[in-house]
């Protein structure tokens, strides 16, 4: 097929030009692209972050996988010629030419419309013209110029050059002043005051956020600790801080939310990147949105259980799951290893982090048996469905540190999300919902989304839930919504629309994200059991309810044994010996004081009413962050929850003081002046 692009010359289209380098014999390179002559463009230039031609012919490559349907009324398409939607994937590079090639289709993505005008507007493409091809390279090419304002690149020796893209390039120079031009026509036709007011709205805030937003990275504790990496960091010259909205150049602070997670600037990302720590494994950089998961996994495993993995991904968020626990008694169950070459990868990333107690599935997290004698132990269920990922700020990053798969930068690229694909996400997410409840032994499933959408967050946790409670109707094990057990702040709780979830907004502090917590509510499990657990790993105090509630049992059981005349440490040994008559007259007289007192006026104490048992609920799990104490007007204040849980009604009534009921001949021996 021959390939036709226009060439104009005084203003005028004089004709077709041919590039004849396209047809010199070149070996194919990925999905049916051509390479340049082998000595040019070899392996090894694909690692050189100084050449601009590579990241063209890469860029181009993950436009034309992502590219929709033309946006210009006034650009004709051929069919035959269209991609396909499924993004091209690029060889192993080092990170910093990643990010330019991603960086660039995303951008030429967002500009698409402006992009396409301004090649029919200044006449590089005639109104009849089809574009072949070359069509997205021409794009990506154009993309950049306008970004560094026609400005010619320097060039370099070691630069290499790949023939038809210099032509590409020279004749796009060649038209700088009609491709300028028509740029500003664009600008005064939609009242632009720079190039970024034609985006729209909403996609200019989320990008706005995402230059913002800083660099996490999460503490590796099987190879070092928090301690020991701060002060490893400080060594290099790294100052930490308590507050992240001072974050600058060679700054660092601790996370709020999660204790194991360091927060550096958004200018330090590349550096961090080449760090000694960052290599060896110690530090990991990830999105703070994926750790939200694994550490509220952590308020809710014991020591020997087991947890499943629904979605290992990049196998990062598996990874910090593994290092919250411990290696020796817990085993870890990641599902969603597709290929053998992402088993092998997965693999040698667990060995580099010192992890062993994870175990990779190669099956489909639905292909899985409840009755499968492998998660006979597993209690706990981590989903981490593929959502939208709208709450994303910045998607570049988060394909190169997630591994995740470049089709979101379409997605993130437009402004309106795709209702039918909406859909079609929805409906997987609460099948995967659904099966990870079916096994039998699992008490709790964390589930956490990368959106903004409430389709996919709280219709799904709540539908589910009434579903499976309907399901299992007249069954004590019913299923509960609880808030997952995060330090949470003050401010946090006030941007919370309900009690039951955490869902954050993006900001350019962190990107937005939703975590739910659904519960088995297991009746042999006491409130009082799951809060020793929690004070037990250190996740809160021990609640002052339960001392007191000890006491009163201690002396209601004092009271009872002298009622009885039998003191409670030698109840036992009073009954198998012989009291001789000498204790006998000591007894006599404790009992005549007894009945003298209680003519003075002195009445035993009220019997109370026989408790209830127990019910494990969501208001019991957290009703130690509720204690009264007296205020210092003399008034009980309920606290506010320290570790971050929203107060509801429920739990209010549930910690008012119980009443004691007190029988009618009990209320004449109280009284004051009692009847003889």
């Amino acid at each position: 097929m021959s390939l036709f692009i226009p060439r104009h010359v005084g203003g005028g289209l004089v004709g077709p030009r041919r590039y004849h380098s396209l047809y010199t014999p070149r070996k194919p390179l990925l999905h049916g692209t051509m390479e340049a002559n082998e000595n040019i463009y070899n392996d090894d230039d694909l690692g050189n972050a100084n050449t601009h031609h590579i990241v063209y012919l890469h860029a181009g490559q993950v436009f034309a996988g992502l590219r929709p349907a033309k946006k210009s009324e006034r650009l004709v398409l051929d069919v035959e010629t269209r991609p396909t939607s499924i993004p091209a994937k690029i060889p192993v590079m080092d990170e910093q030419t990643k990010r330019r090639i991603y960086d660039l289709a995303f951008a030429t993505l967002k500009y698409q419309t402006l992009l396409e005008d301004m090649l029919v507007d200044s006449g590089y493409y005639s109104y009849n013209t089809i574009p072949d091809e070359n069509h997205s390279l021409i794009m990506v090419i154009l993309c950049d110029m306008i970004s560094r304002h026609f400005a010619k690149l320097p060039k370099t020796r070691d630069d290499p050059i790949i023939p038809y893209i210099q032509e590409i390039e020279e004749d796009l120079i060649a038209h700088t002043t009609k491709l300028n031009a028509s740029l500003a026509r664009n600008r005064i036709k939609f009242q632009a005051r720079s190039v970024e007011h034609l985006l729209p709205e909403a996609v200019r805030e989320r990008e706005k956020c995402g230059s913002q937003i800083p660099t996490y990275a999460w503490v590796n504790e099987l190879k070092s600790s928090v301690a020991n990496v701060v002060a490893e960091l400080e060594e290099d010259g790294y100052q930490k801080l308590g507050c992240l909205d001072l974050l600058e150049e060679y700054t660092f602070a601790k996370d709020t939310h999660c204790s194991n997670v360091l927060v550096f600037s958004a200018q330090q990302r590349e550096e961090l990147s080449a760090h000694d720590l960052v290599k060896s494994g110690s530090l990991i950089i990830q999105d703070k949105t994926s750790c939200l998961g694994p550490h509220s996994l952590k308020s809710l495993l014991n020591e020997g259980e087991d947890i499943l993995h629904t979605m290992v991904g990049s196998g990062w968020t598996t990874a910090h799951i593994a290092t919250l626990c411990n290696q020796e008694k817990s085993t870890i169950y990641a599902c969603g290893v597709k290929t053998d070459e992402k088993l092998d990868q997965l693999t040698i990333n667990m060995e580099r982090l010192g992890i062993h107690n994870v175990k990779l599935i190669k099956e489909d997290f639905f292909e899985l048996q409840h009755t499968d004698p492998r998660f006979k132990n597993v209690k706990l269920a981590l989903v981490t469905p593929q959502d939208s990922r709208s709450g994303i700020t910045n998607p570049v990053e988060y394909i190169i540190h997630e591994g995740e798969d470049a089709s979101i930068l379409r997605e993130l690229s437009q402004e309106n999300t795709d209702e039918d694909k909406l859909d079609g996400l929805v409906s997987r997410h609460m099948d995967t919902l659904k099966h990870a409840m079916k096994f039998p032994r699992v008490q709790a499933v964390v589930y956490t989304t990368c959106s903004i959408h409430e389709a996919e967050n709280e219709n799904v946790v709540t539908k589910v839930t009434e579903y499976l409670n309907a399901r299992n109707a007249g069954s004590r094990n019913n299923f509960r919504l609880i808030p997952p057990v995060l330090p949470l702040t003050q401010k946090d709780l006030e941007n919370q629309t309900s009690d039951r979830f955490l869902k954050i907004n993006p900001s350019p502090l962190m990107g937005g994200c939703f975590v739910a917590v659904i519960s088995r509510e297991d009746e042999a499990l006491t409130a009082s059991d799951i809060l020793a657990r929690a004070a037990a790993k250190g996740l809160c105090d021990t609640p002052e309810g339960n001392n007191n509630n000890e006491e009163e049992k201690a002396k209601s059981k004092r009271r009872s044994s002298k009622s009885k005349g039998i003191s409670p440490k030698s109840s036992k040994s009073n009954l198998n010996k012989k009291t001789p008559t000498k204790h006998m007259r000591s007894s006599k007289s404790s009992l005549t004081s007894k009945i003298s007192d209680s003519s003075s006026g002195t009445s035993p104490p009220a019997t109370t009413q026989r408790k209830s048992r127990i019910v494990r609920t969501a208001s019991d799990m957290f009703a130690h962050h509720f204690n009264k104490h007296p205020s210092d007007s003399g008034e009980d204040i309920v606290r506010m929850a320290p570790e971050g849980v929203p107060q509801t009604q429920a739990t209010i009534q549930r910690i008012q003081p119980k009443v004691l009921i007190t029988q009618p001949h009990q209320a004449v021996i109280s009284h004051p002046k009692p009847f003889v």
